[in-house]
């Protein structure tokens, strides 16, 4: 397999783009805040400008949040492509899809027996979709899926697939998640495995740790640019599998992380190379923290690979954490080395990076990148 990224774009706690996500990285700093009406640790988007095109085009066609941070990441992948004026399908990954929108449209009706007539379209998952298609002027597919957490993930499952039928020659692919509300934190809290408030100086969400911090919700969005044409120096997806486990756990994921295990076998197998780092999932929980380490100990080219997660600096964003990985793992490769943060130490120099991501129902998505050559 040989898919090529053109370009990629960010937007999360850790940063309003890749490159200040990177420093974040490397700064360690911690980019948890309170959230006002429920009192948990979120990590939210700050410093978004009022007043630029993306912030007219949102005010103009009424943007949820989710579409707001999807234009952001999704224009500097645009950029870095080159692809302004081009045609290109959209896929677009997200869990929970238009929350505030929805959730405001709920409220309203609650109040006046009344829907707004805008309500049903500002609600619909595939708006954001068709936000980045109208925005960027495209003609072609724009979609939107759900399939929770590895939603984002499930995006670029779909547009490799269109792009190796011959339906499309460019596809723009990602996930973006909104989700700080207080209804969606108070979902997150009953399930029992929400973190608490961490003491001064650390991170509310800890991956791997020991013990587990527990989820941390944040949003943000992620996107890159894809075709099948080759491009000097430009990095590349090597390696892309998925799985359907049929555990009978709350999450759908096997205690033992089976449908990781096979996902990532079957990336490295289409590769033909092991990782030299490993970006986990792992989103700080007790089981699916546990279940992620036993995979990645089963799996000979995982076993003994450095492992980190981005989580600590951008928190868990649903939807949209996939592509975020995939972000963090293309910036290690364009500096040949991982952030001080890894949770073991990578021998030498970094040039396959290894991305997973899980969600509810036992869906599974493993990504191997490499960088250009």
């Amino acid at each position: 397999m040989h898919i090529t990224i053109h370009g990629y774009g960010s937007i999360s706690a850790a940063g309003n783009s890749s490159g200040e996500t990177w420093d974040t990285y490397q700064q360690g700093s911690t980019r948890w805040s309170v959230d006002g009406a429920t009192g948990l640790p979120v990590y939210q988007v700050t410093g978004l400008p009022h007043e630029d095109t993306i912030a007219t085009f949102c005010a103009k066609n009424n943007c949820d949040r989710a579409s707001a941070l999807a234009l952001r990441a999704a224009e500097q992948a645009v950029t870095q492509a080159n692809w302004q004026g081009q045609d290109f399908a959209v896929l677009v990954g997200c869990s929970r899809g238009p929350t505030h929108s929805w959730e405001e449209g709920f409220t309203h009706f609650q109040t006046t027996d009344r829907a707004t007539p805008r309500t049903s379209p500002q609600t619909t998952l595939g708006g954001i979709g068709f936000a980045l298609a109208r925005y960027f002027g495209v003609t072609s597919l724009a979609s939107g899926m759900s399939v929770t957490c590895s939603s984002g993930m499930h995006a670029l499952l779909h547009g490799v697939a269109l792009l190796q039928s011959g339906m499309v020659e460019r596809v723009l692919v990602g996930g973006a998640e909104a989700p700080l509300t207080a209804f969606t934190l108070r979902q997150m809290e009953a399930l029992r495995i929400y973190a608490s408030i961490p003491a001064a100086g650390q991170h509310a969400c800890r991956p791997l740790a020991e013990p587990p911090s527990g989820m941390v919700v944040g949003e943000g969005a992620a996107f890159l640019a894809l075709s099948l044409s080759p491009k000097v120096e430009a990095p590349r997806i090597s390696g892309l599998a998925f799985a359907q486990e049929n555990s009978p756990t709350p999450t759908g994921i096997s205690p033992t992380g089976e449908g990781l295990r096979s996902t990532m076998q079957q990336a490295i197998d289409q590769a033909g190379i092991s990782p030299d780092l490993v970006i986990a999932h792992a989103p700080g929980t007790l089981r699916g923290d546990a279940a992620e380490h036993l995979a990645l100990q089963s799996v000979p080219g995982t076993r003994g690979r450095a492992i980190t997660s981005g989580k600590w600096a951008t928190g868990h964003t649903f939807g949209a954490s996939g592509p975020l990985g995939i972000d963090l793992g293309l910036q290690i490769l364009v500096h040949g080395s991982a952030t001080d943060l890894a949770y073991l130490p990578a021998d030498g120099p970094i040039q396959s990076v290894l991305i997973n991501a899980t969600g509810f129902g036992g869906n599974v998505v493993s990504t191997l990148i490499e960088g250009g050559n």
